[in-house]
């Protein structure tokens, strides 16, 4: 007779309990045992590996690739030079006793050997001349290409609003106290753009790097910005050549410790705010100086107020204007040191090597006609410094103002006025003001 043993129901459900915590407990272990396995990985790589330096080889370039004996070596972005040495290399290869400069990538094409475009920021012309091409913004009111340390640069047009509709002003000399009126108000409120929201805005922004055309005529603004066309009659373009303001905008890298001061003027109107203050306001007209009951107050040129003009400057009751003074030694600048008294020095600020700043520079053309603006900087060591025959160049890169591009650039818009253009003389050896974001 066969003997059946048969698990009782109680010891059959212990059974099923006994296997179900063996299988939490295998999962639960292998969890922790991956836990710790991860977080000793991450403890040796942080806390033992420790992050490998990238190593700096030091080049030294032979003697028969150096530059001529005679000749300054480019060392940093903020130097000075006209003609500084540059090569494509990897990022972790520099030149011995280099400074580390933030520059856009340039791209190269590796099918058919170096493909260098108009674009690069420094940019090279075809005859070699450097800060010819318009791509660096190097000429007139500047390039419609991104990109580079320049300042950017807005275009407002005050005879009518956003969507088109007249503001009431208008081109001429018998408006052009209206329009005046309404610059002043812009920089009372501190340069705010919200002074100018109402009015319409050019879809094309500009990207200028230095700050030269002496006489052109005022189309050449609306046309500049894409807002006027030299092929069409004036009836059709979006803006007509007058009551229009550029304002350029950016932060730039003081390039040494020291006094400055600007230099320049404009036709109608030049004007320049560093780190927050308005440090030079010059031109045939200024807005600074608008006063209502006086008018011609503001008219600071041979046919208004200039007489004045130069005697309140000289002596020093207008605080906004205590370190002006009109230099009318300039060569090549005939028509301005008639009319204007010569060029305008401004207010003498201080800056301290590697700190940013804020810089907000305003070209207006008001009546219409003739056009035109000129911006240098001049350190200033002792004082006031004596009159000059050049000063250097304000820039923001390598580009210098170039003749030949910019009479090419005023025919091809129909803007080169009768006598031709002035290239008034200014030291090409001047330092760069960085523009960084």
């Amino acid at each position: 007779m066969a003997l059946h043993i048969q698990m009782s129901e109680e010891a059959e459900k212990e059974l099923r309990k006994a296997e179900l915590r063996n299988k939490l407990s295998s999962i639960g272990a292998c969890l922790l045992l991956m836990l710790l396995g991860g977080g000793l990985l991450v403890f040796t790589t942080i806390y033992i590996a420790g992050e490998i330096p990238a190593e700096f080889i030091s080049y030294v370039p032979p003697a028969e690739d150096g530059p001529p004996s005679n000749a300054p070596v480019q060392k940093e972005l903020t130097q000075k030079s006209s003609a500084p040495t540059a090569e494509v290399s990897p990022s972790v290869i520099v030149a011995q006793g280099a400074t580390a400069v933030n520059m856009a990538p340039v791209n190269i094409s590796t099918s058919e050997g170096l493909d260098f475009n108009t674009d690069i920021d420094m940019g090279l012309s075809m005859d070699g001349d450097l800060g010819a091409g318009l791509g660096d913004g190097g000429s007139g009111l500047g390039s419609g290409t991104a990109g580079g340390s320049a300042l950017t640069g807005t275009f407002y047009d005050l005879k009518q609003t956003q969507r088109g509709a007249p503001t009431g002003l208008k081109e001429g000399a018998a408006e052009q106290n209206k329009v005046i009126e309404v610059l002043s108000t812009f920089f009372q409120r501190n340069w705010s753009p919200g002074t100018l929201s109402r009015y319409y805005v050019s879809k094309q922004q500009l990207f200028a790097s230095n700050f030269y055309l002496p006489v052109a005529l005022a189309d050449y603004g609306p046309i500049a910005y894409k807002v006027g066309d030299p092929a069409q009659p004036k009836e059709k373009w979006i803006c007509k050549p007058a009551a229009w303001l550029a304002v350029y905008r950016g932060n730039v890298r003081a390039p040494k410790t020291g006094k400055f001061r600007f230099i320049g003027t404009g036709d109608d109107f030049l004007a320049v705010r560093f780190n927050r203050k308005t440090v030079l306001d010059a031109g045939y007209r200024l807005p600074t100086l608008w006063d209502k009951a006086n008018p011609r107050k503001c008219w600071v040129s041979g046919s208004g107020d200039l007489k004045n003009y130069q005697e309140l400057l000289k002596s020093g009751r207008d605080r906004n204007r205590k370190d002006y003074e009109l230099i009318n030694s300039i060569p090549e600048c005939k028509i301005w040191n008639n009319e204007l008294g010569g060029l305008t020095a401004g207010t003498i600020f201080e800056v301290k090597e590697g700190q940013t700043y804020p810089i907000e520079i305003a070209i207006s053309e008001i009546p219409g006609g003739k056009f035109g603006f000129v911006l240098f900087i001049e350190e200033v060591t002792k004082g006031k410094n004596s009159k000059a025959k050049k000063y250097d160049i304000f820039r923001t890169n390598f580009s210098l103002p170039n003749k030949k591009e910019i009479e090419k650039l005023l025919k091809e818009a129909k803007c080169l006025p009768p006598g031709g253009f002035e290239a008034i003389p200014y030291n090409e050896d001047s330092l760069i003001w960085t523009v960084v974001p």
